[in-house]
């Protein structure tokens, strides 16, 4: 845990103490994800994230900047370890959508308690779920943002996610029990950033909250979700792309704006 600061963390999160109960998993991963954002910004603009958790808390908790799965939920997983949690690392192959996943390019974690044992995320960045999920049950699961299940497939010998959607159920990646280490996880990350069949050095995907409303951004196109229903715009100049950084609580530097504002330019 060199270099993660619990105190600086749980600052940023809006919390005091958590507890080591089902309910301290929850409220912690809820106020990760509201707080902070899902950006994978390094990736679009070429330099591969440092995972490092000196270098993540300094740009995370310091810089307040966000990150994507390698970052954020290697942040939550070393808070979880300090907080004195039993967590295993999972690599996951994302779906979305798909009957089979692409190579194991997700980290999220399973968290034992005697409550029974829990899959927990604040790294997805799409339509996950904002509360951990038991994994003891085949049943639907009511989240504030869905209705999620898991499921075994047979065939590929994982467990599957799954978000209810209006056409159906929607799986967004399966996962199994093998051992993850670091070096597993520099080697997702290094193919997640500089591989051109990966989305994220090709995309801008932002997504985080505001209050109560979920914003997500794909290229230009932003998407708010709120009690008032979805809202769809489109970023049109620098102005409205530093307006939106904003609200998801995420700060960018001058020369960092311009260079995604110039790179989005370029590519419509």
């Amino acid at each position: 845990m060199t270099g993660f600061d619990l105190t600086a963390y749980l600052d940023r999160l809006g919390l005091e103490s958590v507890p080591v109960t089902a309910q301290g998993l929850r409220d912690l991963q809820v106020a990760q994800l509201r707080a902070i954002p899902f950006e994978a910004i390094d990736p679009y603009l070429g330099h591969l994230p440092d995972l490092d958790m000196a270098a993540i808390c300094d740009k995370i908790l310091r810089r307040g900047r966000g990150g994507y799965c390698f970052e954020l939920n290697a942040l939550l997983h070393t808070a979880l370890g300090a907080l004195g949690f039993d967590t295993r690392r999972r690599l996951a192959r994302v779906r979305k959508g798909a009957p089979e996943g692409g190579p194991r390019s997700h980290l999220m974690m399973e968290v034992t308690l005697p409550e029974g044992s829990f899959l927990v995320d604040a790294g997805y960045g799409g339509p996950g779920a904002l509360i951990p999920l038991r994994l003891d049950t085949g049943a639907e699961q009511l989240a504030p943002n869905g209705t999620y299940r898991l499921w075994h497939d047979d065939r590929t010998g994982e467990r599957v996610l799954d978000k209810r959607t209006e056409a159906g159920w929607f799986p967004l990646y399966g996962f199994d029990d093998a051992h993850v280490g670091a070096a597993d996880i520099g080697a997702a990350n290094f193919i997640c950033a500089h591989w051109e069949a990966m989305p994220f050095s090709n995309h801008l995907m932002l997504a985080g909250f505001d209050g109560a409303t979920r914003i997500g951004v794909f290229d230009r196109a932003v998407t708010r979700e709120g009690a008032e229903g979805v809202e769809k715009t489109t970023l049109t100049d620098p102005d409205t792309l530093s307006r939106l950084t904003t609200d998801l609580g995420l700060r960018l530097d001058a020369p960092t704006l311009r260079r995604v504002w110039s790179r989005l330019t370029r590519e419509a």
